[in-house]
């Protein structure tokens, strides 16, 4: 059953993101690997989205050459100034990104599509996708349901085993850990779980990372195929991994 995470009232969501990345130039002479044509892109990437995405960033120095800064993002382009949701644009990378206020599948799956429409046709040279992630960024505050120990409150409200080594004598106060699936021998699942504060009331938080990774090539005309599936992944993840107690609270 695939979740409707935007009719969550109360949802967990702090960030969601989609990646892109591209196979790079190599250049003999310098044994280094470079984005050929990716000024030129920029320029053409910002005429393209000028409409929706009218506010630009630079937040890499100009005078770094494209090679040193491969796979880093380095312009951002936002809707409103400063804000999500936002394009952002590197040598050999591009991401898309949205946080709980203004975030709906639908709206963030049309947002993808129509930024790498825009980045394929910013390029001369036809680019090749090499990594795609989409992940979602969650996190709860371990009082939302009475006050309860953090620890505690994972063993009750997560499917997953946060349970102490036998073989240490002492208090388990902290975890962070991953684990990585393989699914349908064609994309990597992965789960990051871990304890955290909040800087704004300085109390207990379950943060959790849900991300899906391509294993085999994907071309663009099958892109929109796997952002659907990748989505039905996560989304279904993330009610099978919580407490029924506890998505009724984000619901």
């Amino acid at each position: 059953m695939e979740i409707a995470r935007n009719v969550l009232k109360n949802a967990p969501l702090k960030e969601v993101i989609f990646e892109l990345h591209w196979e790079l130039d190599f250049i003999p002479e310098q044994k280094a690997h470079t984005d050929l044509g990716f000024d030129e892109a920029v320029l053409n990437f910002k005429s393209a989205s000028q409409q929706d995405f009218k506010y630009f960033k630079l937040i890499a120095p100009s005078a770094i050459p494209a090679q040193f800064l491969i796979n880093r993002v380095t312009h951002r382009f936002f809707n409103e100034k400063d804000k999500h949701p936002l394009f952002q644009l590197g040598p050999g990378v591009f991401t898309v990104n949205d946080n709980n206020k203004n975030y709906t599948w639908n709206e963030f799956e049309n947002l993808i599509l129509k930024g790498t429409e825009y980045l394929k046709n910013s390029y001369e040279k036809d680019l090749i996708i090499s990594k795609l992630e989409l992940r979602y960024i969650d996190a709860v505050n371990c009082n939302v349901l009475g006050e309860k120990k953090k620890i505690d409150f994972v063993r009750e409200n997560f499917h997953v085993n946060p349970d102490p080594y036998p073989f240490v004598n002492g208090d388990l106060i902290d975890i962070n850990f991953s684990k990585r699936f393989l699914i349908e021998n064609d994309s990597y699942l992965n789960i990051t779980v871990a304890t955290g504060r909040d800087e704004s009331n300085n109390e207990d938080l379950i943060i959790w990372h849900t991300y899906i990774n391509n294993k085999e090539r994907v071309t663009w005309s099958d892109l929109p195929q796997w952002i659907k599936a990748a989505h039905s992944v996560c989304s279904d993840t993330f009610k099978k991994m919580i407490s029924n107690k506890l998505y009724e609270y984000f619901s």
